[in-house]
């Protein structure tokens, strides 16, 4: 049984479109009533008999019926705007056609039209960018302002060679003349040939660019001042439950708030897509009406909606809502005051700790910031290692990126041996609403200790649980369905939007180095709304994380990627022995 919410974006959806597309039937039938004057459509559907000025009428009703072809884009996806001057064109459409003696039925169609727009006028509330429509406004109106200080000017300039045709049929005359035939059979190569054309031509573009630019969605969002930031931050310290919800602190993030302001989304927009990092951070009672708030706020924006590793424990919140959900991983969550390397199930971390520490290694803690220029100049050098090795650039949105200042929130652990050399580092953020950590960074040198991360990892968490942690999150391992939860699985499809096109032998690697902690896997969703829209998000998504995320740069690295891999395994099969063949 499908939910209430959803059949009214779709049925939303169905009448913006039907709108729409009646709307440019309408300006169709417009234009060809004029265009096809050989045909008696009176005949049929009868006629006005007002004949007064019927070239001028025909000309302008073709030219209402083609700018309502281009509203009925506006239309179907829910423009204010465009239900606005639909209704202005529909209007005038009914009285052109009544004074050029047009159908009394392609009258009536227009009257109902308009009556319809009015009566659905609560499903076309979406906003434009508003400094493009600001733009466009402003071009329309100095579109037409140019437009009519060029006619006067230029009649002026070349009174002499309009004259005739001024003193036959006026100045008034000359202009609808001008706009309905383009030739009022002017000497080719004179000034006045040239004018002649060109007024049309500067009418119109003004017009086309005003209209584009009035239709264009949101495409920007204020920029959050401190206050704000500080706002969210009490937010996030309070309820940010997601191992990723301190993020939402990060300098890209924009901010959406419930009306009791006690909710927050931090989300980034790319596109015309909203892309939100996590769940809504607040009381768990207003997050249901916080996610409903946040639809509509989207809606009106003309934003598509994607949610971003979203906790199992809220996914029937966003059910209720009518989003659909795919699994894109599971979060390995470690219980810090019950952990302990004792016992069997830790004995693989356990000696590979010990390894590390017969070779000299040592875990370094720092609370903000590394106070050893050394191993930061080191650090520095493991980052760019392991960027060259990835491909890319650092990420963002939900992925933190190596910084040399630090961040006093953040808890960086390093693994050193004897000569203060930097084997690998981690680093852990806060995860305010458990009482818990999250890792984030987990980057080692192109040479290091065997069990180098072991050991990393497992006197960390022990340093965490002496301090009093409660909860210790290793991250999402992409992919992984620990809990069998495969009835909303997407598959290898879903990982380029967090590592580039994917790679599932390094995503089933993580897996088991995570689950060699012993960990309860949580799982975590991708929130879309319609599976339409999947491959929109999914760019979206790539966008916001990766900083580099061009199309055309991406495609070049992809093929890049592609060709590399064809010919290592085109290498493989030439070496593979003859013997192995058989």
């Amino acid at each position: 049984m499908k939910h209430p919410t959803m059949k009214s974006d779709r049925m939303r959806h169905v009448i913006r479109y039907l709108t729409g597309l009646v709307t440019a039937l309408v300006g169709l039938s417009d234009m060809l009533s004029a265009i096809v004057p050989r045909f008696s459509w009176s005949f049929f559907l009868g006629a006005w008999p007002i004949l007064n000025h019927r070239v001028p009428a025909q000309t302008f009703t073709v030219v209402v019926g083609f700018f309502l072809m281009v509203l009925s884009y506006g239309l179907a996806r829910g423009k204010k705007h465009a239900w606005n001057i639909t209704l202005i064109l529909l209007i005038l459409s009914i009285l052109l056609h009544i004074r050029r003696s047009g159908s009394v039925l392609a009258t009536i169609i227009a009257l109902v039209m308009a009556i319809a727009l009015c009566s659905l006028a609560g499903f076309f509330r979406a906003k434009s960018d508003p400094p493009s429509a600001r733009r466009g406004y402003v071009a329309l109106c100095l579109g037409l302002g140019i437009v009519v200080f060029y006619a006067i000017g230029g009649f002026i300039a070349l009174y002499d060679d309009f004259a005739p045709w001024i003193d036959r049929i006026g100045i008034h005359g000359v202009i609808l003349h001008i706009f309905a035939h383009g030739n009022l059979r002017i000497p080719r190569g004179t000034e006045a040939f040239f004018f002649q054309h060109a007024l049309p031509v500067l009418c119109i573009s003004g017009i086309l660019y005003g209209m584009v630019q009035i239709f264009r969605p949101v495409a920007a969002v204020l920029i959050p001042d401190t206050t704000t930031r500080d706002k969210v931050n009490e937010i996030v310290q309070l309820y940010g439950t997601n191992s990723i919800s301190y993020f939402a602190l990060s300098e890209e993030k924009s901010y959406y708030f419930s009306e009791s302001g006690k909710s927050v989304i931090s989300y980034v927009l790319r596109g015309s897509t909203a892309v939100v990092a996590g769940d809504p951070i607040g009381p768990e009672a207003e997050l249901p009406l916080m996610i409903k708030q946040f639809v509509k706020f989207c809606h009106e924006q003309d934003w598509s909606i994607v949610f971003w590793q979203i906790r199992d424990k809220t996914a029937s919140l966003y059910r209720a809502a009518g989003f659909r959900l795919l699994k894109i991983g599971e979060d390995a969550i470690i219980d810090a005051q019950n952990f302990t390397l004792k016992g069997g199930a830790m004995a693989n971390v356990r000696s590979s700790a010990k390894r590390a520490e017969k070779d000299g290694l040592q875990v370094i803690f720092y609370r903000g910031h590394v106070t050893d220029h050394e191993q930061l100049k080191q650090m520095e050098q493991i980052s760019q290692y392991w960027l060259a090795e990835k491909g890319g650039s650092e990420m963002g949105f939900s992925l933190g990126h190596f910084d040399a200042q630090g961040d006093p929130q953040q808890i960086y652990s390093l693994a050193v041996d004897a000569q203060n050399k930097v084997h690998a580092f981690v680093s852990f953020i806060p995860v305010y609403g458990r009482q818990g950590w999250g890792l984030d960074l987990m980057r080692r040198a192109e040479q290091c200790a065997p069990g180098t991360m072991e050991l990393l990892l497992a006197r960390t968490i022990e340093q965490l649980k002496s301090n009093g942690s409660k909860m210790i999150s290793l991250g999402v391992a992409p992919l992984s369905n620990a809990n069998q939860e495969d009835d909303t699985f997407l598959g290898t499809s879903i990982d380029f939007l967090t590592d580039r096109f994917g790679n599932p032998s390094k995503n089933q690697s993580l897996f088991n180095f995570k689950k060699k902690f012993q960990p309860t896997w949580e799982s975590r969703y991708l929130v879309y709304s319609d599976a339409l829209s999947l491959p929109k998000i999914g760019w979206a998504l790539y966008n916001a994380h990766q900083t580099d995320a061009s199309l055309l740069h991406t495609l070049l690295k992809t093929v890049a990627e592609w060709l590399q891999t064809r010919n290592a395994d085109e290498k493989n099969r030439v070496n593979v022995p003859e013997a192995a063949k058989v």
